[in-house]
């Protein structure tokens, strides 16, 4: 009888503890470069997944400051998350909120952004040098059609390097790599992370480059902006764009019957965002590690040329962005 009593004891205990585990906040911090429509598609992200789970979930946006991003990741750790999900402001200086998260007892994953700490149980990417290759490679059959390997092709580069060294670098790397043996000079390599300054960079790179080629916008506000400054200045050498990254203006553009912008390569926020929240809820509550430590989420090539998959793409970024 006391043995049987026990065996109860024993189990209701177990019930108990899984019941109080099951239960722990799974805290998100949200900690991207701007408050832009990616972040926000990823934290919908995090919370649909978290209310398919039934867990409480607590988000925020660091809107690039390593200040906001401690200051949230502290609120989250006192209020009892047991798991902490970062979109890193910085790969390097982030890695410190990082390990404190997991000396407090939280498992800590990175998402969308590299983190360098030996502290995260996991990490799910949209791989930059990646993304560059997609459009690279794209760009490369564009440049089988319309020039020689031996004829100059003046180009220039419109990126982020200022904030994000890491992520723009791995951007127009992994684009420039795939034109490798074509005779290309880079004219220009500006930043341009906000939409108003790329249309001015853009112009002024027209303005002292008026024979120029091709442009590569590495990001989207680089690119929203980049393009409209080659629509306002008449386009006078029939210059091409490429780029990363989607949003609904840039598909006009691919639409557009000025023909600028030829190809880009969209990311998946909002499936990071699910995948992240599962993934951690997996570990802490049920003890899986995941099945890759580091997760790359698929690159969505999205051209000119197929403008089906373009409008495919729209409709569920769309669904996913208005919520």
């Amino acid at each position: 009888m006391k043995r049987t009593l026990a065996i109860l004891l024993a189990m209701m205990l177990c019930l108990v503890s899984f019941g109080a585990l099951a239960e722990e906040k799974i805290i998100i911090g949200a900690t991207g470069l701007q408050e832009d429509q990616f972040t926000q598609v990823m934290i919908n992200g995090y919370k649909d997944a978290a209310a398919e789970l039934g867990i409480e979930i607590i988000t925020a946006n660091s809107q690039h400051s390593a200040e906001r991003e401690n200051e949230a990741i502290n609120n989250m750790l006192q209020a009892g998350a047991k798991g902490i999900i970062i979109e890193p402001t910085n790969p390097d200086t982030s890695a410190a909120i990082a390990d404190t998260a997991y000396e407090a007892g939280a498992a800590v994953m990175a998402c969308a952004i590299v983190l360098n700490s030996e502290n995260i149980f996991a990490s799910c990417l949209n791989d930059c040098y990646d993304l560059g290759k997609s459009t690279g490679e794209y760009a490369r059959g564009y440049f089988e059609e319309h020039f020689t390997k031996d004829e100059e092709i003046k180009m220039a580069i419109v990126c982020f390097d200022s904030q994000d060294a890491y992520g723009s670098e791995g951007r127009v790397s992994g684009f420039l790599d795939q034109l490798s043996d074509y005779n290309i000079t880079i004219v220009a390599r500006q930043d341009g992370e906000a939409a108003d300054k790329a249309y001015t960079v853009t112009t002024d790179i027209m303005t002292a480059n008026p024979d120029i080629d091709v442009f590569y916008f590495a990001c989207e506000n680089a690119c929203t902006g980049g393009v409209n400054a080659i629509e306002a200045a008449g386009n006078p050498n029939n210059a091409v764009a490429f780029a990363i990254d989607c949003s609904e203006a840039m598909v006009d553009m691919m639409k557009s019957e000025s023909n600028i912008l030829q190809g880009t390569t969209a990311q998946d926020p909002y499936g990071l965002g699910t995948y992240a929240v599962k993934t951690t809820y997996e570990y802490i509550v049920n003890g899986n590690e995941p099945e890759v430590k580091e997760y790359h989420a698929p690159c969505i090539l999205l051209t000119k040329s197929d403008l089906d998959t373009v409008d495919s793409w729209l409709a569920t970024w769309n669904e996913y962005a208005n919520r």
